[in-house]
């Protein structure tokens, strides 16, 4: 139990007060900014059950999909990669929907096909370019 010797309530400065408002602003910030950012458009439940299963022969999990980002028949993803004895980690993959399945797709391999290219391979659609290929 706290007493004050001169039985007074304390009384709030003017800078007390901006510095605690500064404070909760700043961590209102940092949560809306670290927030999700999943797409709606995007059915990752697919697209998380496939990660899993390409993670699960190294006893890795997803512990979450940190941003999820679709486009024409791409799924772009960065999750949070976790498991027993390994420190998270952040890991990007992108899918791109055939037929009744999803491929994981090397973006270094699909970032250098362009559009109209003769020999049909798959083409990053420009929605994901800036955010899948590097350059």
């Amino acid at each position: 139990m706290v007493t004050l010797a001169d039985k007074q309530a304390p009384r709030l400065t003017p800078a007390l007060v901006l510095t605690a408002a500064l404070a909760l602003g700043a961590a209102a910030m940092l949560t809306a900014c670290s927030a999700p950012a999943v797409d709606n458009a995007c059915d990752i439940s697919g697209t998380r059950t496939e990660m899993d299963h390409i993670i699960s022969e190294s006893g890795l999990v997803v512990a979450s999909v940190d941003l999820a980002v679709c486009a024409d028949s791409w799924t772009y993803v960065v999750a949070t990669i976790n498991g027993p004895g390994s420190e998270p980690s952040s890991d990007r993959f992108l899918f791109r929907q055939d037929t009744d399945m999803l491929v994981l797709m090397a973006p270094e391999s699909v970032c250098e096909n362009q559009a109209g290219n003769s020999d049909g391979l798959p083409v990053v659609p420009d929605q994901l370019r800036a955010q899948v290929c590097d350059s």
